[in-house]
């Protein structure tokens, strides 16, 4: 009987304790770059440490993740944790070692706009000595852990010697952007997720290119002009890869995807008459095909869809809202981004972008904006930027819904999610510090909006807009 119960205890404790081997090939560490060391690129994970939908590592008590890497020179390398870490338990901490080197780290509380336990980029004290060759690279959580213990993103190792070329890249990028005044002066603007997914008033569904030869443009313009907005995110491509519009690059990269009427074009032209900027959604990860083709097939289909939008529509797209870099970047590291940046300005230097990066920090300083993906109102910026965490150092923009999902794919629209005194105090309060703030509507097939919702807009113009 006792030893019943001692093999039942043993297996218990086993049980709890994951463990996941993974074949993966080991991670180059750059000489003149960082290198990043994802949760789901790691070689082992042991421990209470589980994999959660965001592509982050929930770390609950006592673990290990160890990742293969190959690093061509031995170096010095700095030591960066992409992480979140809401209440830090006292004792909490964890080690970073490779061979006979490691850095040591007693985590404390992270900070960003989202507030307490906001996904920040730490550098560490100490620094790890590398040697030349494959090895292992370990970060462990001790035993001595109290649950929640953090959920990180990445390991970042950042090259000594090759810091000034990675810093002068970073003023080369800063120094290249455009001007985003113009969103700070504009205050206050909308999202439509118009796609192939969205449905008429009865909830019946045209088919897409039907439904784009009947939107009414000159309705959708007066309707926007009565928000106040004084620019629109107009989605191309979504969950399923339709672009209104007769674009080239596009029907050979998603054949039978476009249309022959130019819907953008229209728009942008209504709009613009009214003074109302257009900017352009992109699903980056279909735009692109993500994961159905190689680093630089995905960077070749992207750019020559740009090229030929920019070339296309010149100073009548004001700015592209790029989604999924977060995936994109796990997923190809050695993208160009610096080349895919100035495909962006073809046929018009001043236009404005960014790369969604979810809650996480910014994935590169090759953008202008923050994408902002709230929700709901978050903490404010300070002279129209962040100081901490998610979109630090870029322009802010946050980005609200005003139904409770971003595609109107059923008949019926719930009440708003927000009456226009709250949204005319948190517009009102971000453009005092100079940011932007951006409210995905709900949309019909036809370009028309909920009444409801519509009125909370015309509120909020009535407030803002005096």
């Amino acid at each position: 009987m006792k030893k019943v119960l001692l093999f039942a205890l043993i297996f218990a404790a086993i049980s709890s304790f994951t463990i996941i081997r993974q074949d993966k090939p080991p991670i180059l560490v750059k000489a003149n770059a960082v290198s990043y060391l994802y949760g789901s690129k790691a070689l082992q994970t042991e421990g209470s440490v589980t994999k959660q939908n965001g592509n982050f590592m929930r770390f609950s008590g006592p673990a290990t993740m160890e990742w293969s890497i190959q690093v061509p020179t031995a170096g010095t390398y700095e030591v960066r944790l992409n992480h979140s870490v809401k209440t830090a338990a006292d004792g909490n901490s964890v080690s970073i070692a490779a061979g006979s080197s490691i850095v040591n780290y007693t985590l404390v509380a992270t900070q960003g706009v989202f507030g307490g336990g906001s996904y920040e980029r730490i550098l560490l004290k100490d620094k790890l000595e590398l040697k030349a060759g494959t090895q292992q690279l370990t970060l462990t959580v001790p035993a001595t852990a109290n649950g929640p213990v953090m959920d990180l993103r990445a390991v970042e190792l950042v090259p000594v010697a090759g810091k000034a070329a990675i810093e002068a890249d970073e003023r080369q990028a800063i120094g290249s952007r455009a001007s985003t005044d113009w969103l700070a002066k504009a205050g206050y603007g909308l999202m439509f997720h118009y796609t192939s997914q969205s449905v008429s008033r009865d909830g019946s569904k045209l088919p897409y290119e039907t439904a784009i030869d009947q939107f009414d443009v000159n309705k959708y313009a007066d309707m926007v002009e009565q928000t106040g907005a004084k620019y629109v995110i107009f989605t191309i491509g979504h969950a399923q890869q339709y672009c209104p519009a007769p674009i080239a690059s596009w029907e050979k990269a998603h054949p039978g995807m476009t249309t022959k009427r130019d819907l953008i074009a229209e728009i942008a032209t209504a709009l613009n008459k009214k003074n109302i900027k257009l900017m352009l959604y992109m699903h980056s990860l279909g735009t692109g095909n993500f994961g159905k083709v190689d680093n630089y097939e995905f960077y070749k289909t992207f750019t020559d869809i740009l090229k030929e939008f920019g070339d296309r529509y010149k100073d009548k797209i004001a700015g592209y809202w790029f989604d999924c870099w977060y995936q994109i970047f796990e997923g190809y590291p050695d993208i160009p981004i610096q080349d895919f940046f100035k495909a962006c300005k073809t046929g018009n230097k001043d236009r404005i972008i960014c790369l969604n990066s979810w809650i996480y920090p910014a994935v590169s300083p090759w953008q202008e904006y923050w994408a902002g993906e709230t929700t709901s109102p978050v903490a404010l910026p300070k002279n129209g930027t962040i100081e901490r965490g998610a979109g630090m150092g870029l322009r802010y923009q946050s980005l609200l819904i005003m139904e409770p999902y971003w595609v109107q794919d059923k008949a019926a629209m719930p009440p708003p999610r927000f009456t226009a005194e709250q949204l005319s105090k948190y517009i009102s309060e971000c453009m005092l510090q100079g940011g932007a703030v951006t409210i995905n509507m709900g949309i019909y097939q036809d370009g028309t909006v909920d009444e409801k919702a519509l009125q909370v807009m015309r509120d909020v113009a009535a407030k803002i807009r005096k």
